[in-house]
C-alpha cells in the first residue's frame, strides 16, 4: 500500500483536490483491493498547513482527513493555488502564505517520497529547493513569473508532464488527471492506470500544453516607448508591418528599439507580431466558419504554408485540429445531435 499525501493550500483548486483522492480509490478498486476487503492500493489522505479546512478558490472547504505530521507519505502532491496565477504579486502572498510547509516537504524528501505539483505547486517545490537542478513545469500563464523568480531553474511550460525522478511536475490546473495516470502507471501498473482511464472515461495523458497556451504581450515593465509600440503593433498587426517604420512610432532608432523591445517583452518585435496574428488566427478558428486561406490573409500573411508551419510550430497542431478540438462549431454540432 502506497500513502499518498494531497496538500490542498488556501484558495486551492478544490475540484483537483478530490479529483486526486477519487482517482487513487479508483486505482484501489480497479485492482481489486477495496472488493477483496483487504488494505487498498493507495492510501490517500488530503492535508493541509494547519489540519485545519481552508476554502477553496471556488467557496467551498476542502476538510483535511489527516494531521500532516503524523502521516508518513510516499506520494505527496502539491494541488494548484488557483489565485496565485496571474501576477507576481499574488504569487508573492501565496509563498509566504505555505512557506511553513517546507521543513516538512524538505523532510518528505530526505525519508524518500515522491514529490508531485499540480500547476502553481511547483512554485512550492522550488521555494523548498526541491527543484534546485532538476526541470520543471507549471501553468503556462504564469510561466514568465516562474522565469524571473528562479533565472536559474529549468522551466519547460510548453510540457503537462516533467519526471525527474523522485520530483513529477504537472501543467495546468486539470493536469492533475495526466499526473494521477501517470503515478498509478508508475507505481501500479499500466493495466491498472488503463482500467482506470476506461472506468472514468478517460483519454491517455496529453503531452503538450502548447495547444491550450494563450499570448500575452506583458506591458508590465516601464519602457513607455515599448508600450507605444506594442499598442500600435495590437491595432496594425493585420497589416503590412516594417519593423523600422515601428521603430519610429516609438521615437527610436532601429537598433536601439528592438533591443528595448526585446529587454522589455522578452520578444523580438518580429516574434510579438507573429504571436498577434497566431492569437488571431485562433480567434477566427474558434469563432468562425471562414475557411483557414482567408484567416491566413485576414490576419496579414500572404504566405499560407509559411503560416501554416508558423501555427504549427506556436501552437503544438495545425489549423485543422485546433479548430476542431476548439471551435464554436464542434459545440453546435453536439448540440444539434442532443
Amino acid at each position: 500500500m502506497k500513502k499518498v499525501a494531497v496538500v490542498a493550500l488556501p484558495r486551492c483548486h478544490a475540484s483537483g483536490i478530490h479529483g486526486v483522492m477519487d482517482f487513487f480509490a479508483t486505482a484501489s478498486f480497479c485492482d481489486g483491493s477495496f472488493r477483496a476487503g483487504g488494505d487498498p492500493l493507495f492510501d490517500c489522505q488530503i492535508v493541509t498547513l494547519d489540519d485545519k479546512p481552508v476554502r477553496g478558490f471556488n467557496g467551498a472547504l476542502v476538510v483535511p482527513t489527516m494531521d500532516r505530521e503524523s502521516f508518513e507519505p510516499d506520494v505527496v502532491v502539491i494541488g494548484s493555488g488557483v489565485e496565485a496565477i496571474g501576477a507576481s504579486a499574488r504569487i508573492d502572498s501565496y509563498l509566504e502564505t505555505v512557506r511553513p510547509l517546507n521543513s516538512w516537504l524538505r523532510g518528505a524528501a530526505e525519508r524518500g517520497a515522491l514529490l508531485a505539483s499540480v500547476c502553481t505547486g511547483s512554485f512550492v517545490l522550488a521555494e523548498a529547493g526541491l527543484l534546485d537542478g532538476q526541470v520543471a513545469t507549471t501553468h503556462w500563464r504564469v510561466a514568465p513569473v516562474f522565469r524571473a523568480r528562479y533565472p536559474d531553474l529549468r522551466l519547460e511550460e510548453e510540457q503537462i508532464l516533467v519526471d525527474n525522478g523522485q520530483v513529477v511536475c504537472a501543467g495546468g490546473a486539470s493536469a492533475f488527471i495526466d499526473l494521477c495516470l501517470y503515478l498509478v502507471e508508475r507505481l501500479a501498473s499500466p493495466a491498472i492506470a488503463l482500467a482506470c482511464s476506461k472506468l472514468l472515461v478517460l483519454d491517455g495523458r496529453r503531452i503538450e500544453q502548447t495547444p491550450y497556451m494563450s499570448f500575452y504581450g506583458s506591458k508590465a515593465h516601464n519602457d513607455p516607448a515599448v508600450v507605444k509600440a506594442q499598442h500600435w503593433l495590437e491595432e496594425h498587426y493585420a497589416e503590412p508591418v516594417v519593423i523600422d517604420h515601428v521603430a519610429e512610432v516609438a521615437a527610436l532608432g532601429a537598433r536601439t528599439f528592438k533591443r528595448r523591445f526585446k529587454e522589455a517583452t522578452g520578444e523580438t518585435p518580429l516574434n510579438y507580431l507573429q504571436h498577434l496574428r497566431v492569437e488571431a488566427a485562433k480567434h477566427l478558428l474558434e469563432s468562425s466558419r471562414e475557411q483557414t486561406s482567408q484567416i491566413i490573409w485576414q490576419v496579414g500573411y500572404e504566405d499560407a504554408s509559411s503560416f501554416r508551419r508558423l501555427f504549427k510550430r506556436t501552437a503544438g497542431c495545425t489549423m485543422e485540429q485546433y479548430r476542431k478540438r476548439f471551435g464554436y462549431v464542434a459545440s453546435e454540432g453536439i448540440q444539434a445531435r442532443a
